[in-house]
Formats: C-alpha cells, structure tokens, sequence
C-alpha cells in the first residue's frame, strides 16, 4: 500500500462539535453536560456504521481532557 494514502474517514474526520452533521441533539447533549460540569462517567455511542460514534468520542475526549487540564493548571 501506498505510505501517503489515508482513508477517508480519517481523512475528512470531524475535529470539532459544529463539523459534526446529522447530530444535533447529541452534541447539544455533550456540550450541555461539558457547560454545566455534569460529565457523566460513561457514555455509549451507538449505531450503524459511518453514523460519527468515533469522532463523536474523540471530540468529547478532546473537550473532556481539555476541561481537566484547565482545572488542573497551576
């Protein structure tokens, strides 16, 4: 395989909640939750496949890791 090919979906991955499409109410939901500081300890991601469930999580990862090291600066 070519080193320089990258797939698709990681090519035109979404990397923010407004580049999500087609997922309103869950990112209202997450930026709701990460807003108000009520993150809950696990959350499921479910559906078919090419619906956004993993660049879903790794937003959320993003802004969740981001919040805990604003909280944790010196």
């Amino acid at each position: 395989m070519n080193e320089n090919y990258t797939v698709l979906a990681r090519k035109y991955r979404s990397q923010d909640f407004e580049s999500l499409i087609g997922q309103d109410v869950l990112v209202k939901t997450l930026t709701t939750a990460i807003n108000t500081g009520r993150i809950a300890h696990a959350y499921i991601f479910t559906g078919i496949r090419g619906t956004g469930k993993t660049s879903t999580a790794k937003i959320f990862a993003k802004a969740v890791n981001c919040i805990n090291n604003i909280k944790n600066a010196p």
